[in-house]
Parts: structure tokens; C-alpha cells; sequence
């Protein structure tokens, strides 16, 4: 009764314990789906039954199983706060929580985002998850707890996957891991960096937050690859830990985990510090950087297979020397084994050996500053907004035409690269409308679902395939047909090799070999397949201008036989940090487009 005279269960803190809100449609209701989570049958759509069952189960003294209250202690917590009814419900002894609790220790939250990672599906946008700070985490950060959400993967089917994550088949469920097994799994094996944002959550914040991700650990919610994903679900949470927060509106269609590092840190007083935590890469090869040419060679050895003669090698180097040369071997040595536990035999001996040579070099290297490992590195939530719309006007060597288009995400090789991996393409569902003059005719130029390329700098030690691929709808425009009637389905696939320079600021070079298939009545078989290449470079001129100069060859033997000549050249201009003017010129066999547009990220 008193509850009700109080209007509590209208209150956004309890909705947000919930995780209650309006959907699209306007329908209230929580965002959780699973029965379990709720006391009441109604409890999803009705906020004051699960508040009357929640009570009723608090109440519920008899009840042999674990008490109400240890199983949701955030809702406990708050609502013994709004309805002051110690006097009459002590608080019961809850041994799991607590000491799920202590082990946590959480004194302080830091929201984590492990960098975009492009031989995963899953993780091509990057991830965000918890990190709950002990007391001493300044000292020892490895010995933290991470708190994330992620989906149960229950099929090994590419088709099966992408269906599941596209229908919400999959279910997500929170976890809480040791934090050093995530360094292992993203810094090490995956080679990505992590970026730490450090909360400035208060200790009754924290306490919060933690008490509703145990409630959280008993239940699972439908995981949405678009927008209830990862990234999305450690919003409402936050939410709970400070109910003064509105981070979670708003995302409805899609749900970057950029744009919600972007929504973190725009929250006045939300974010403390930002702190990148580099990949093994990244710091093997910041330690190489302090070797000359000769002493390269000689870690190069160490790391591969020393011989008697490199040990002479290593002895003729002064003390200090040595060490940085051992350091660097070993970092090479396990990044080339990898980080898996279980290793052959000869490959522990090798380490044993390696270790034991530096051992004897009692010499401590001195420590790799951040400047040295970063080289200026941009946090991602200072990249550019992830949905990009675009008008242009064009000239053909057919017709001038109007374009529109609007692409869902990320980025591409001409994009503003503040914030994004260098060399790396992720554009998904791209369309482009055009308006032809002459013909009065509007049509689709492209409808593209994905077109991804990574350009991972080819290296001495770190030798990553290039590759690309591209697949959805897309004009024949190297056939003498009129562009409404030349739509057909792709699909290209191409792998090679690139290198990455500072000749003039930052350039990429790449050379890729490609096949190549189309299906469409624009063929006279209905079809064409066939193989070629392509080869070009894209190169930044200042922070605020980007050059792509490509050339693509293709041949196809198969369907409608014929060959494809692609020149393209593309001026990327950034007028401010929303807009950009681009210069396209391109030609297809005999025909020709300038296309001048304008880009607008949003």
C-alpha cells in the first residue's frame, strides 16, 4: 500500500532496474525477454506487478529457497531505501552474492572498448565490456574483473550465424571473467588494442552496478547483431549504477560500439581519463624501433633459431644492448608461436633457452614510454560518426545525373581516419539512387550489403593477408547498356599484399588478386565469373586531404566473356568534422563519370 501511495512503481529508477522502455511502436516494456528474470507473469509489460511480486517474495520468509532478496539485491537495496522496511525484513544472509562480491572488490568502473578486428565477423565493429577496478588496480591491473555481454554462439554455420544474429535467435548473457583473460584474448592473441575509459562512478554507484549484474548473471536477453548487442546492452546498466543517466535512448535501428563510446563521453563528468592499453604488436615493434639494422637482424635470429655464431654476435654488444636485443627476440618469439598454453616441446625448449640467455643479462631495459607505442593514437570515440549520408551531381559519358546515398556504416580508405584503423574499409548497406536528366528515370546505382577491405601493412616480423570483399547490387557500367537496365548481383573477393609508408605522411600501397562473379539479366548468359587483379595506393597529403589512385583488371572466361578496365582516381577534401567534398573521375571501358559529392556523417 505504501508503495502504491508512493507511485514507486513509476519511478524511473525502479523501470530502469527493469530495463522498462517504450519500443518504437511506442509499447512499454522491458527490454529483457526471458521469464526468469520477473517474479510476476506480467512483470515484462507491468512494472507495478513485478514491484507487487518483488515485495511479495521479499515478504516471503518461508520460502525454502534462496531468499528473494539475494537473488536481486539492486532492487532490494533501493526499494528498502524508498520504503524504509529494515525494521520488518532484516536483510538475509546471502553467502553466494557476497562472496561473488568480495572476489569482484570492485572499488571504481572503467568502460572498455577492444579496437575493430577484421577476421571476425562478429568483432569487425569492435567491442565495449567492464572493467570493475579493485582497490589496488593502479598497482596490478591484471588482477581486475570484467563484466561483459555477449552471445551464446550455438551453430558453426557462416549462414546460420548471420541469420540467428540478424533475427535475435541468438541469446546474450552477461559473465564476469578476470580481467587478464581478456588482455590475452584481444591484446595478444588478436592483436588489438584496448581503450580504457575510467568512470567516474561514486562507490555507492559502483555498488549498484555491481549488485544488478549479478541479477543480470541469472537471466539472458534476445542478442541482436543491428542494436541489442554488446555494445548497446552495457547502457541500461550503466543507467542503473546512476538513474540520472540517459544513455540508452535513441538507438533504435543500429547500435555502433563507437557511437556509444561516443555517447559515454559526451555525458558531462561521466569519463575521467582515457588510457589506451597497446597490442603485443604494437609494443614488439615499438622495442624493435630502439634497434639499429644489425641488432634487428640479430633478435630476428634469437627469435627464430640462434646459431653459434649470432651468440658471438650478442656477447661483442655492450650489456645494455644485449638486453634490448633479448627483450625484443622474446616478444617476437612468442608472437610468432603464438599465446596458446599448451605448446609443443621444442617450443618450450627454445623459450627456455631464450629466457635463460636473457637471465644472464642482468640488465633491466628500461620501460617503453606511451608516446613510444602509440605514436600519437587516436581514442575511437573521436573518429567520425559512423552513418554517413552523401548528394551529388554528376556528368557521364552518357548523361548528367543527381545522386543520394546513405550508407549504415563505418568507414572507408578516404574517410576521416582520426579514431579508425589505418587501411581498412567496413561499409554495410550502401545505397545509392540516381536521377538521369536526359531520361527523366530514377535508379539504383548501388545496393551494396558489405564491402570490406583490409590493407594490413606487410612487415619483417608481422606479415598479415590483405583481402577484400564486396557483394550486393551494383551497376554493369562497362557495358554498353543504360545504367536501369544494367543492376545486377555481385560478388568479389581479392588477396594480396600491402605496405604502409611515411614517404610523404602516410601512405598505402596494395597489389591483390581477385575473382569476380555477377548474376543478372544484364548478362547475355545471365551470369559472368572470371579473374583479375587490382593494384593501387591511397596516400594522405595533410590531416585534412586523401588521395586513391586504383586500377583493377578482370577477365572473364565464363558466361558473358569479355573484359573489365577500371581506372579511378578520388580527391577526399575534409571541410570540417561532419563534412566532406570528394572529386571522383573513373572509367569503365568506354565509359566515363566525374562525380562531385558532398558527405555528411551523422
Amino acid at each position: 500500500q505504501q508503495a502504491r501511495a508512493q507511485h514507486t512503481a513509476e519511478a524511473p529508477e525502479w523501470q530502469k532496474l527493469l530495463h522498462m522502455r517504450r519500443n518504437i511502436w511506442g509499447i512499454r516494456q522491458s527490454e529483457i525477454d526471458a521469464p526468469d528474470f520477473f517474479l510476476s507473469p506480467r512483470g515484462r509489460r507491468d512494472p507495478q506487478a513485478e514491484l507487487d511480486a518483488t515485495l511479495e517474495a521479499f515478504f516471503d520468509a518461508g520460502s525454502s529457497t534462496e531468499p528473494a532478496a539475494c537473488r536481486y539485491p539492486a532492487r532490494y537495496t533501493w526499494l528498502r531505501d524508498q520504503l524504509h522496511f529494515d525494521a520488518r525484513i532484516p536483510a538475509p544472509a546471502c553467502p553466494r552474492y557476497e562472496n561473488w562480491r568480495a572476489q569482484m572488490d570492485a572499488q571504481s568502473a572503467t568502460l572498455v572498448f577492444a579496437s575493430y578486428y577484421m577476421n571476425n565477423p562478429a568483432s569487425m565493429y569492435g567491442h565495449t565490456f567492464l572493467k570493475l577496478n579493485r582497490k589496488d588496480s593502479d598497482k596490478n591491473p591484471l588482477l581486475d574483473y570484467s563484466a561483459n555481454y555477449a552471445a551464446t554462439v550455438t551453430t558453426h554455420s557462416d549462414v546460420l550465424y548471420a541469420l540467428y544474429g540478424l533475427s535475435g535467435l541468438y541469446r546474450g548473457n552477461f559473465s564476469t571473467l578476470p580481467y587478464y583473460m581478456k588482455i590475452q584474448e584481444y591484446n595478444h592473441m588478436e592483436s588489438r588494442d584496448l581503450w580504457e575509459y575510467r568512470l567516474t562512478l561514486t562507490p555507492d554507484e559502483v555498488n549498484r552496478l555491481v549488485a544488478h549484474l549479478w541479477e543480470l548473471g541469472h537471466t539472458s536477453i534476445a542478442y541482436y547483431f543491428f542494436n541489442k548487442n554488446c555494445s548497446y546492452q552495457l547502457l541500461p546498466v550503466l543507467e542503473v549504477a546512476r538513474p540520472t543517466l540517459d544513455l540508452s535512448s535513441g538507438f533504435w535501428v543500429r547500435v555502433v560500439p563507437a557511437d556509444t563510446l561516443r555517447r559515454v563521453t559526451r555525458e558531462p563528468g561521466l569519463v575521467a581519463q582515457v588510457v589506451e592499453r597497446p597490442s603485443h604488436v604494437h609494443q614488439m615493434l615499438a622495442a624493435r624501433a630502439r634497434l639499429s639494422k644489425s641488432e634487428i637482424d640479430l633478435a630476428s635470429h634469437f627469435g627464430e633459431h640462434s646459431t653459434a655464431s649470432d651468440q658471438q654476435a650478442l656477447q661483442a654488444l655492450p650489456t645494455g644492448r644485449q638486453a634490448l636485443v633479448l627483450d625484443a627476440a622474446h616478444d617476437y618469439f612468442r608472437y610468432r608461436v603464438g599465446f596458446v598454453r599448451d605448446q609443443p616441446d621444442a617450443v618450450q625448449e627454445q623459450e627456455q633457452a631464450l629466457l635463460l640467455a636473457r637471465s644472464r643479462v642482468n640488465v633491466q631495459s628500461p620501460a617503453l614510454s606511451q608516446e613510444e607505442i602509440t605514436h600519437n593514437a587516436v581514442s575511437p570515440d573521436q573518429g567520425h560518426a559512423s552513418l554517413r549520408v552523401s548528394a551529388a551531381q554528376g556528368f557521364t559519358s552518357r548523361s548528367p545525373f543527381e545522386e543520394v546515398s546513405i550508407r549504415g556504416g563505418l568507414h572507408d580508405l578516404l574517410d576521416p581516419p582520426r579514431g579508425y584503423l589505418p587501411g581498412n574499409t567496413l561499409e554495410m548497406f550502401h545505397i545509392r539512387l540516381r536521377h538521369d536528366y536526359e531520361r527523366n528515370t530514377v535508379y539504383v546505382q548501388q545496393a551494396s550489403l558489405a564491402d570490406i577491405v583490409s590493407l594490413s601493412g606487410w612487415d619483417r616480423w608481422v606479415h598479415p593477408l590483405s583481402w577484400r570483399l564486396r557483394t550486393g547490387l551494383e551497376t554493369a557500367n562497362d557495358l554498353p547498356k543504360d545504367p536501369e537496365n544494367s543492376l545486377f548481383y555481385g560478388l568479389r573477393f581479392g588477396s594480396g599484399m600491402s605496405y604502409h609508408s611515411q614517404i610523404w605522411k602516410q601512405e598505402i600501397f596494395y597489389l591483390l588478386s581477385d575473382v569476380d562473379s555477377g548474376v543478372g539479366h544484364v548478362f547475355e548468359d545471365g551470369y559472368r565469373a572470371g579473374f583479375g587483379g587490382s593494384a593501387g595506393t591511397t596516400v594522405q597529403l595533410a590531416d585534412f586531404w586523401r588521395i586513391q589512385v586504383e586500377g583493377r583488371y578482370d577477365r572473364y572466361p565464363v558466361g558473358q566473356v569479355g573484359e573489365l578496365v577500371d581506372w579511378r582516381f578520388i580527391n577526399a577534401v575534409d571541410l570540417c568534422r561532419r563534412l566532406q567534398w570528394r572529386t571522383t573521375l573513373e572509367r569503365q571501358n568506354q565509359y566515363k563519370e566525374l562525380l562531385l559529392s558532398l558527405n555528411l556523417y551523422l
